[in-house]
C-alpha cells in the first residue's frame, strides 16, 4: 500500500497561507493611498462643477475668483470671512438668499434651481479658497468717497447723522477723532463697539465697501464733502416713496393741491442741493415738515430723481392713471424678483442681457413674453417665477417691459 507524503502538503499549505496573507497585507497596506486618491479625484471633481456654477450664476455680484464687485455684492475668499464662514453657514446662505439686500435664495426648497448636491459643489469651491486666500489687510484697497457715503446714509446715518454729526450715537467728523488712522475706522466698523452698541458691520459689509465708508468720512477733512444730493438715486424708489409719503400734499403727479404748491415745473428741481435742504430740513414756514429724521439720504435721493422724471412725463407715460398705476406696481415687481441680474431699469447687468430695446421682446408677443418669465430658460441662470408670482403680476411686468421698447 503507497504511502501519501503529508509533509509536502502540510508546507505546501503552509506556503499558500503565508502567500495570502501576504497579499492581503499589501492590499491593507496600499488601501488608504487608494481611497485617498479616490476621495481627492472626487473632491476635485466636486470644486471643478461649483466653480462652473460660481462662473455662470455667481461671479457677476461676488466676482471672478470670490474678490467681490463694489456695490454689488461682497468679497468671499478673504481669510477673515473664510475663517468665520462655516461650510453651513455658506450652505444656508446659498440656499436660503440674504433677505433684505439683493442676495437671491438659489435653493429648490425656496423657490430657487439648486439641488443640495449644486450647493455642496458651491461650498467646495468657495472653500478651497482658503489656502490662498489674501487677509484684508494684505488687499490693496481704494476706497470711494461717493460709493461710502450712499454705504453710509443707508446703514450709518441712524446713529451718526447724515454728515457725521452724531445722533444716537457720537459725531464722527469731529477733528479729534479724524486724527486716528484709517485702520482705526476699518477696525471699528468691522468688529463694532459691542459695549456701546456698535454692531458688528463687518459681517455685513464686504472689505471693499468698509474702505469706502473710510473714504467718505475722510471726506469731512476737507472744505468740500462729498454733497449727498449729488449722489443719484434710483426714481423707481423714489416714486414708491413719493406716493406714500407726498401726494398727500402735493398731488399723485406732483401737479400741487391746495395744501401745497405744484411741484411738476417748479424751478428749484433744478437744483437738487436746494430739493434735498427743502425734503430734509422741511418748509416749517410752509407748513412743510423736516423729512430728514425719516427718510435716509439715500432715500431722499431717490425722491430727487423722480421728481426730475416728472418733468418728461414721469417714469411709465401712460394715458390712463390706471395703467400708470399698474407700471409702478410692475416697476416695485421688477426691482424685487429681475433687478440683481437685469438691473434697477432693465439695462442689464454684466453678461446679463438688457431688457430696454430688446430684440427678443420685441419679436415675440405679450404671451411668449408672459410663458418665458413663468417658466424660464433651461440650461440658464433664468428660473420661472409662477411659483413666486401671480398671474396678474407677471402680466403686468410683460407690460413694463413692453414700456421699454
Amino acid at each position: 500500500m503507497k504511502e501519501y507524503n503529508y509533509h509536502f502538503y502540510a508546507y505546501l499549505g503552509a506556503v499558500l497561507t503565508l502567500a495570502i496573507i501576504l497579499v492581503v497585507g499589501l492590499f491593507s497596506a496600499f488601501q488608504p493611498v487608494r481611497m485617498f486618491q479616490s476621495a481627492k479625484a472626487m473632491q476635485a471633481e466636486t470644486i471643478h462643477r461649483g466653480a462652473e456654477v460660481f462662473g455662470r450664476d455667481c461671479a457677476a455680484c461676488h466676482g471672478a475668483r470670490g474678490e467681490g464687485e463694489r456695490g454689488v455684492g461682497p468679497a468671499l475668499n478673504t481669510q477673515e470671512f473664510l475663517k468665520e464662514a462655516s461650510d453651513e453657514l455658506i450652505f444656508n446662505t446659498v440656499s436660503d438668499g440674504r433677505p433684505g439686500t439683493s442676495m437671491p435664495a438659489w435653493g429648490q426648497a425656496r423657490g430657487g434651481p439648486y439641488n443640495a448636491q449644486v450647493v455642496e459643489d458651491l461650498v467646495a469651491y468657495i472653500r478651497s479658497w482658503e489656502a490662498t486666500a489674501p487677509s484684508v489687510e494684505e488687499m490693496a484697497l481704494e476706497g470711494d468717497s461717493v460709493q461710502g457715503a450712499v454705504l453710509f446714509s443707508t446703514t450709518c446715518f441712524a446713529c451718526h447723522g447724515a454728515s457725521g454729526e452724531g445722533a444716537a450715537g457720537p459725531s464722527l467728523n469731529d477733528p479729534v477723532l479724524l486724527a486716528r488712522d484709517d485702520d482705526y475706522f476699518r477696525q471699528v466698523i468691522a468688529n463694532g463697539r459691542p459695549d456701546r452698541g456698535m454692531p458688528t458691520w463687518g459681517t455685513v459689509l464686504s472689505p471693499v465697501e468698509i474702505e469706502d465708508i473710510v473714504a467718505y468720512i475722510r471726506t469731512w477733512e476737507k472744505e468740500v464733502p462729498v454733497a449727498m444730493a449729488t449722489l443719484g438715486g434710483d426714481p423707481a424708489r423714489g416714486e414708491d416713496i413719493f406716493t406714500s409719503t407726498c401726494v398727500a400734499c402735493h398731488g399723485l403727479g406732483g401737479e400741487g393741491t391746495d395744501v401745497a404748491p405744484p411741484l411738476v415745473e417748479a424751478p428749484i428741481i433744478d437744483d437738487p442741493n436746494a430739493v434735498y435742504t427743502a425734503i430734509s430740513e422741511g418748509r416749517l414756514e410752509d407748513g412743510m415738515p423736516g423729512w430728514g429724521q425719516v427718510l435716509a439720504p439715500a432715500e431722499i435721493n431717490d425722491v430727487i430723481a423722480y421728481l426730475i422724471t416728472l418733468k418728461s412725463g414721469g417714469l411709465a407715460a401712460a394715458p390712463q392713471e390706471e395703467e400708470k398705476e399698474d407700471l409702478g406696481t410692475a416697476q416695485f415687481l421688477f426691482i424685487r424678483q429681475c433687478a440683481t441680474c437685469h438691473g434697477m431699469s432693465g439695462e442689464g447687468k454684466d453678461e446679463r442681457p438688457a431688457l430696454v430695446a430688446n430684440e427678443y421682446i420685441q419679436s415675440n408677443d405679450d404671451e411668449t413674453v408672459f410663458n418665458l418669465i413663468a417658466s424660464g430658460r433651461a440650461n440658464t441662470a433664468m428660473e420661472g417665477f409662477a411659483s413666486e408670482l401671480s398671474e396678474e403680476e407677471m402680466r403686468q411686468i410683460v407690460q413694463l417691459l413692453r414700456s421699454w421698447q
